[in-house]
């Protein structure tokens, strides 16, 4: 299993080198998840990204690092 620092590591390589305007997207991006993907009345995030058309074009072993985040 993935640890946090891990996701954390990955998304940080993910984002470096991305300009400001980008950088915005991203946050937005963030904040939409939290509130409206991850929010608890969600039971399984991975059946919500796979309607969501930002996340179909991932690469399934992407989109498998999604469906291991459990909800606390």
């Amino acid at each position: 299993m993935i640890s946090k620092s891990m996701y954390e590591n990955i998304l940080l390589n993910e984002i470096r080198g991305l300009s400001d305007r980008e950088l915005s997207k991203v946050i937005k991006t963030i904040h939409f998840l939290k509130e409206e993907i991850l929010d608890e009345k969600c039971q399984n995030v991975a059946d919500v990204l796979r309607f969501s058309g930002v996340w179909k074009d991932l690469p399934r072993k992407d989109l498998q690092i999604f469906s291991e985040i459990q909800i606390s």
